[in-house]
């Protein structure tokens, strides 16, 4: 497995809201698992509708900075295609926002140290050429998570890369008994 970090750890986000753990990337192809996807997904496939709004929302401002292009720790990043919502990164990323909400961290490894997001991926159905994760907390908007994603030179290389073509969102928010309160998750891929 691959891994490629981000730079800075922290919100350089004019608000300094927030926190960003390192970028993940892996171009080793997954091999498929045998839990069965859909039962992996149930306890995510519904999800409080504004909090889907925000996921929605990630993907359109993402889409934005893609076709626009942009400048990732210093090198400019020409314009690439949209990437697509897929329900099965959808559900990678919700479980692993919902596990950092719950048990109160923040990392790209849930918090019993046993699942990675390689893991989380194919367990949810997803068989990848390709793939990536971001992760974010304390963000209270889709439009400063995406700020502090761009700010991050590892992040904005996940969000720009044409090496992907999929994204799905996950965003969870406890009020009470966390650091950040909102929680975020961006997987990415390819098959």
């Amino acid at each position: 497995m691959l891994g490629a970090c981000g730079g800075p750890e922290s919100s350089t986000s004019e608000t300094d809201e927030g926190a960003l753990v390192p970028a993940m990337e892996t171009s080793e192809p997954s091999s498929g698992g045998d839990v069965t996807a859909m039962a992996y997904c149930d306890d995510v496939a519904t999800w409080d509708p504004a909090w889907a709004s925000f996921e929605d929302q990630v993907l359109t401002l993402v889409n934005q900075r893609r076709a626009a292009g942009a400048t990732c720790g210093g090198v400019a990043k020409p314009p690439v295609p949209a990437l697509t919502m897929d329900a099965r990164l959808r559900c990678a990323a919700r479980k692993h926002s919902r596990d950092m909400a719950t048990n109160n961290f923040m990392g790209h490894t849930s918090s019993d140290g046993v699942t990675t997001p390689w893991q989380r991926i194919t367990s949810a159905g997803y068989t990848y050429r390709a793939a990536g994760e971001n992760v974010a907390a304390g963000y209270s908007t889709p439009a400063a998570v995406v700020n502090g994603w761009m700010s991050s030179t590892g992040h904005c290389n996940n969000i720009m890369s044409s090496n992907f073509v999929h994204l799905g969102v996950g965003y969870a928010y406890r009020a009470t008994g966390t650091n950040y309160r909102h929680y975020w998750t961006q997987d990415f891929g390819r098959q």
